[in-house]
């Protein structure tokens, strides 16, 4: 029986909701850089559109954030089911609750690419799926691959942990903000400007 969009989506949702079902404690993220503009500097959640926040730095210094507002706090769950990672990581989803006049908005990180562009945003949008990350034993931030793009022709093996953070200007629906964002491949964004980093937890 082939399902109709709108229940393979729900299924999907729900499939994704049962893998991730394990939140981890509160915790803030900094980046580590050995630029010191940037290095020690905490992670806020700035708006990007309806529902829709962007991984900024707390200390502003860009058009659309120009003074400093305080750190997100963020949650990173992850499955009662073993997953496929690089020795040291533990899978995940980067989760964070968008207040509201009410009742707060679970959110999940997931990857805005353009793909005129060389580098994607991390994004927070509603719902329980998105990118998946990994975390290892010193708190940091990656995402896992089991491809070897640098060889011809490409070569599956083992899963390898990625660490392509930087933090750029960015521009997003009019939005512009200092934002962490994922390297797509290995070279640097070309956005004038960019650090590379670290993004690292620090429990509450």
């Amino acid at each position: 029986m082939k399902l109709s969009h709108p229940t393979f989506a729900l299924a999907f949702a729900a499939s994704t909701i049962a893998q991730y079902d394990v939140k981890s404690p509160p915790f803030h993220l900094i980046v580590l850089s050995d630029d010191d503009a940037v290095n020690g500097t905490t992670i806020s959640a700035c708006h990007s559109g309806a529902a829709i926040e962007s991984l900024c730095l707390s200390t502003g210094n860009s058009p659309s954030n120009p003074s400093p507002i305080a750190p997100a706090t963020f949650y990173f769950n992850t499955s009662t089911n073993t997953q496929p990672a690089s020795p040291g990581s533990t899978p995940g989803v980067l989760g964070y609750d968008l207040p509201t006049g009410t009742t707060p908005i679970p959110s999940t990180l997931d990857l805005y690419v353009d793909p005129t562009s060389n580098y994607a945003q991390p994004m927070f949008y509603p719902g329980y799926s998105g990118q998946t990350l990994a975390v290892d034993a010193q708190d940091l931030f990656n995402i896992q691959g089991y491809v070897d793009y640098s060889v011809n022709p490409p070569k599956a093996g083992d899963n390898v942990a990625y660490y392509r953070w930087y933090v750029c200007i960015t521009y997003f629906t009019g939005y512009q903000y200092r934002n962490v964002v994922w390297g797509l491949g290995d070279e640097e964004p070309e956005t004038p400007g960019c650090v590379k980093v670290d993004l690292k937890r620090v429990f509450l």
